[in-house]
């Protein structure tokens, strides 16, 4: 299983101690930090994404979760890098079903909270309703959206969920923290993704032993 994450950039000390707890979970194997119209721009300046700063906090993250594969990291924080459609499809990150279906082979995971009146689908259920809906010889996957301190604005909302194949997802009717919203979410993610790849397995060793028998 493999994770993408979206981040707007957060707090300046925040991101710092995101680096090494992201990376620590296996499945990840790629970070984009975006900017949300809602970050604040003094943010997007801070030394903490710089590749000095985060490459080793990312291999302490690696070697605190015991893992090898490599973490892939794009900052997209300049003036010309407005969370878009384009910038999406520019880092590979964008639907590309004709018909905008979410289940191309990529859960895509919009974290949303919610309103009042509408609470959307938890994030396990997407994911595990995706799993079922691709094909059994793909590797289960998943890209979350995180957004900042403030939260995504209605129109990037939009923007992921109606052009760019993303659903949306909640962890809960609680109003998050980014860090633990980060965490929460890779937790939830991961787990799900696992139990798709495990049934998988199961499947697959059912239908060798079904074949074994016939023969």
């Amino acid at each position: 299983p493999e994770i993408t994450l979206i981040l707007a950039v957060p707090f300046p000390m925040r991101i710092k101690a995101l680096w090494p707890v992201i990376s620590s979970f296996s499945a990840v194997t790629r970070i984009v930090i975006v900017k949300g119209q809602l970050s604040n721009p003094e943010f997007n300046a801070t030394k903490n994404l710089l590749p000095e700063v985060y490459t080793s906090l990312i291999e302490k993250g690696m070697m605190q979760g015991g893992r090898t594969r490599q973490v892939k990291v794009d900052v997209c924080v300049s003036d010309d890098d407005t969370v878009s459609k384009e910038l999406l499809d520019k880092l590979g990150l964008l639907c590309k079903s004709d018909d905008n279906n979410v289940y191309d082979g990529i859960a895509r995971v919009f974290l949303d909270c919610g309103d009042e009146t509408t609470m959307p689908t938890p994030a396990r259920d997407v994911v595990i309703e995706h799993c079922g809906r691709i094909a059994s010889t793909a590797s289960p996957s998943a890209i979350i959206a995180v957004g900042p301190e403030r939260g995504w604005t209605a129109e990037e909302a939009a923007l992921f969920v109606n052009e760019c194949g993303f659903e949306s997802a909640t962890l809960g009717n609680s109003i998050l923290r980014v860090d633990t919203a980060v965490i929460a979410s890779l937790g939830v993610v991961s787990a799900a993704l696992d139990e798709c790849h495990r049934e998988r397995v199961r499947e697959e060793g059912n239908d060798a032993k079904r074949q074994r028998m016939s023969e």
